[in-house]
């Protein structure tokens, strides 16, 4: 078996970055949870399942802070021994990273459901209830199975890198089967799922603009904000997080009974380890951006109240604009009230609003 092993000084330097990103992610989770709860205009059923997706990933980010923490206890010491505090770590780190992958996959059902049959699909208080049993139930139960096997631990560094995940090989007996069962397979099945629902939903998205002057998720789901698109991006951030680790274990299983080892290979491992170590627990952090830092209404709403004078501002500049070019102003609003109606429902309805707003713009 050709698995690396790292010098203390690499290892000191993962657990410097995981304590970093796993920190990053504790606050950018905090802030997509406040966010839901004191913005009423984000409050919709897939806002709610990404507040359940940053639990398991905050839960993720503070199982791998417990593992540097461990780290910067023991050092190398007793570094092949799995202690009550090293498996408590992994059956957390276990258990959140199945349950985030569980969300991330049923959030892009939802939204693929919703845009691609221009729908609205309620999620009844039974079938929500469903949805938080599978993702946090069957995670739940595979982590408990891994426990009661006595898989759960530390592998002496070599392949979980600072933190502990299972206490076997690719040379142990269904070590790879248990690899797979809590958290590479399920990693890898999200990769597919997740980038083909997302790539289709953005073909569509273009196809349709091209038809259309204007076509807007709001338009198509009344369960959907416009800003909701931003999903679209959640399979990439996923890829460019975590494919680290997915790498480093494929290289583990074609090296695992080869003599392929070079210094090339060895300096290129020790590099995914870093890459992992950051994106592993950094997921609600990126999340965080795209759906705080790159979304209207939440980064307006933040600005309009961390920064008072911001409103005073904008009002005094709003009344301004109306005194100034009255019929502008209506045009902009027309505009902005067209983008909440739904798309090509009804061709006499569309017809309607249509000369609604022809006669409005006409009188003022």
């Amino acid at each position: 078996m050709n698995q690396t092993t790292f010098d203390v000084s690499i290892l000191a330097i993962s657990a410097h970055i995981t304590t970093v990103s796993s920190s990053m992610s504790l606050v950018g989770g905090i802030i997509i949870i406040l966010s839901y709860q004191y913005i009423p205009a984000t409050q919709n059923q897939v806002r709610a399942m990404l507040v359940a997706l940053t639990v398991a990933d905050m839960l993720t980010a503070l199982g791998y802070e417990i593992s540097s923490l461990r780290w910067y206890t023991i050092g190398m010491k007793n570094s092949t021994t799995s202690d009550t505090f090293c498996k408590a770590q992994s059956f957390l780190t276990t258990f959140s990273s199945m349950s985030s992958f569980f969300w991330t996959t049923f959030i892009a059902l939802y939204l693929f459901h919703c845009v691609w049959f221009s729908t609205d699909l309620h999620v009844s208080g039974s079938q929500r209830l469903w949805l938080h049993c599978l993702a946090w139930g069957l995670p739940g139960v595979i982590t408990l199975v891994a426990l009661a096997y006595g898989v759960l631990g530390n592998n002496g560094f070599a392949l979980n890198g600072v933190w502990c995940w299972l206490n076997k090989t690719f040379a142990d007996k269904y070590g790879l089967h248990w690899m797979l069962l809590t958290g590479k397979g399920w990693e890898i099945l999200t990769y597919l799922i997740t980038a083909s629902l997302y790539i289709s939903l953005k073909i569509r998205t273009f196809l349709k603009r091209g038809r259309h002057n204007s076509y807007l998720w709001n338009q198509v789901s009344n369960g959907l904000r416009r800003e909701d698109e931003l999903f679209c991006f959640t399979w990439l951030i996923l890829y460019c997080l975590r494919i680290w680790g997915t790498i480093r274990f494929v290289i583990d299983i074609i090296e695992d009974g080869n003599h392929l080892r070079n210094s090339h290979v060895e300096n290129f491992k020790v590099a995914l380890l870093f890459l992992q170590s950051y994106g592993d627990s950094a997921q609600a952090f990126w999340n965080f951006i795209l759906f705080c830092v790159c979304d209207n209404t939440v980064r307006s709403f933040s600005l309009d109240n961390l920064i008072p004078l911001s409103n005073h501002k904008k009002v005094s500049t709003d009344s301004a604009d109306i005194h100034s070019n009255p019929q502008e102003n209506t045009n902009t609003n027309l505009q902005k009230d067209n983008e909440q109606q739904p798309l090509l429902h009804s061709r006499k309805l569309t017809h309607s609003v249509a000369h609604s707003q022809k006669n409005l713009t006409t009188s003022v």
